[in-house]
């Protein structure tokens, strides 16, 4: 429980500066979750142990925080938590360009991250928000779209410094490509929202920075045969992202190019040449990457449409939802969403699927008097076999049915894994798979 004292006590500790409990200033911090009770800023990898000892003593669950964009993925956040912000650990450690590896502190943004990296003609091949921290990256395990090319953030984590749940300082994995010291420990903390642990640094695997790099969008009349060519050139060309984009008449899509400048005019030619073969056309877009974020921050709104009685209304963004597909299953899913989109209540859904395999939809309710029901979509996508997680909904949209989907025998060994790296159950508690 969070009282005077121990706020008193987090204050000397940290300085008081570092310390806020304005209820006006907490209000701006509150996610369709929860707000936080108070949120305190540490200086340093053994102040954020400190801050955790504390709080387990105290019985304060605490809930990490970095750019706060993706505070609304997960299971309900407790109530008055101690928010717990990396933003002054915002330090590179290390860097060896000649080695192709960095170390930073959790709370360095992407964007500064990145600009360290592009002096030298490298980069960390994610696709993020500008402002996400890195920290918030590996907790959420972001990848993006050139995931087709460069892997998943797993493949580029080489090891982390974390606090658990216990105030415990642990290192795992190395500043090493190679490193056989071991258990990959650092892959278990990768996507686990907090929950295990804080991480307070990080080791990446870099990538030299392509000489080029372009976005070409194909479009084709029909979608059957545009998802068929799609599928054709992911999986023959080294392309660096292949998102097709549905429900799409005509057929679209955005293929990424990061090349040397004769591979990239190769690759485009080839493109061209295999697109006029399917009946389909090829423009360049303008933009170096391809968009498509996961984790809106805020609600959004789809420009006017209008209706065929003549209204004319603006679908505002109720959920998004996401999970792995394959490209062969996903025109059977496709098929039935718009039915069952519609048999819930939803006004409209858009989404894409990025290569090899994984799917993000945008539900939007129309501004009827009646609200959707996601509880009966999600139900009836996972009945189908469709293992989908709600990465985001308005605070407007109840849902009942779990995040992350109905309990598997392997989440009774993560339970024993959260109380041996977290025993007093502080870190974020709720916010991971069954409750964890």
């Amino acid at each position: 429980m969070m009282t005077e004292a121990f706020l008193n006590q987090l204050a000397k500790m940290l300085g008081a500066e570092h310390v806020v409990s304005n209820a006006r200033m907490l209000e701006a911090l509150a996610t369709g979750h929860a707000q936080p009770g108070a949120l305190c800023k540490p200086g340093s990898t053994e102040e954020v142990a400190a801050v955790v000892r504390l709080a387990g003593e105290h019985g304060v669950p605490v809930l990490p925080c970095g750019g706060w964009t993706a505070m609304a993925l997960g299971g309900e956040a407790p109530e008055g938590a101690l928010a717990l912000s990396l933003q002054r650990l915002d330090k590179m450690i290390a860097y060896e360009p000649a080695d192709l590896v960095a170390t930073a502190q959790a709370g360095m943004s992407f964007d500064v991250f990145q600009e360290a990296l592009f002096e030298h003609g490298q980069t960390l091949p994610l696709d993020a928000p500008a402002h996400a921290t890195l920290g918030g990256l590996v907790a959420t395990d972001r990848s993006g779209p050139r995931r087709l090319m460069h892997g998943t953030l797993r493949d580029m984590v080489l090891g982390l410094t974390v606090v658990n749940g216990d105030g415990v300082v642990r290192k795992c994995g190395g500043r090493v490509v190679k490193n056989v010291t071991g258990y990959a420990l650092e892959k278990l903390y990768i996507g686990s929202l907090g929950t295990l642990g804080i991480v307070t640094e990080a080791t990446f695997k870099l990538r030299p920075r392509p000489e080029t790099a372009s976005v070409q969008e194909i479009s084709a009349p029909d979608f059957g045969h545009g998802f068929e060519l799609m599928r054709d050139l992911a999986g023959r060309l080294p392309l660096a992202a292949a998102v097709a984009c549905f429900p799409a008449k005509p057929f679209s899509a955005q293929l990424g190019i990061e090349a040397s400048p004769p591979d990239h005019a190769r690759l485009l030619k080839e493109l061209e040449e295999a697109a006029a073969k399917a009946g389909a056309e090829v423009r360049e877009t303008g933009a170096e990457r391809v968009d498509a974020d996961e984790y809106p921050a805020v609600s959004r709104r789809l420009e006017s449409i209008a209706l065929p009685g003549g209204e004319t209304v603006a679908p505002a963004l109720a959920a998004r939802l996401s999970w792995p597909a394959k490209p062969a299953d996903f025109k059977t899913q496709m098929d039935r969403l718009d039915r069952l989109a519609a048999e819930a209540g939803f006004g409209y859904l858009m989404g894409y699927l990025d290569f090899p395999g994984f799917v993000s939809l945008e539900l939007f309710a129309n501004g009827g008097t009646e609200a959707p029901n996601l509880d009966a979509l999600v139900r009836a996508l996972r009945t189908d076999g469709v293992p989908a997680t709600v990465s985001w909904k308005s605070g407007a949209q109840p849902l009942s049915e779990p995040v992350f989907g109905p309990p598997r025998a392997e989440w009774a060994l993560m339970r024993e894994i959260k109380k041996a790296l977290d025993p007093r159950g502080i870190l974020n508690p709720g916010r991971f798979i069954a409750g964890l």
